[in-house]
């Protein structure tokens, strides 16, 4: 699923805003990204690392893009599972 520019924006607001903060776990790939105030890189212990050595020179929604999801996890008090990045997108009602 391709996501766009303003749509990351979008979900980084709507994290800033309900002081979310949302992780994205890739299949086969050990680095995972957290979107909360800025969207970072997060290594398997879920330490912060710089971006580079998790993605390269990838843009964040060039790895959202193109990498496939394993699980979406979304911290707001409680926790919510899901497996699509269009099923967080219509939670946070950004697409319908």
């Amino acid at each position: 699923m391709r996501i766009s520019q303003k749509e990351l924006e979008e979900i980084v607001l709507w994290a800033r805003a309900g002081s979310r903060r949302v992780k994205v776990k890739f299949k086969g790939y050990r680095y995972m990204v957290s979107i909360s105030r800025y969207v970072e890189a997060l290594d398997p212990s879920g330490r912060v690392i710089a971006w580079t050595t998790a993605f390269g020179s990838r843009s964040p929604q060039d790895v959202l893009s193109s990498l496939p999801v394993e699980s979406i996890i979304v911290e707001e008090g409680e926790q919510k599972t899901f497996t699509t990045l269009e099923d967080l997108l219509k939670y946070a009602k950004i697409r319908h």
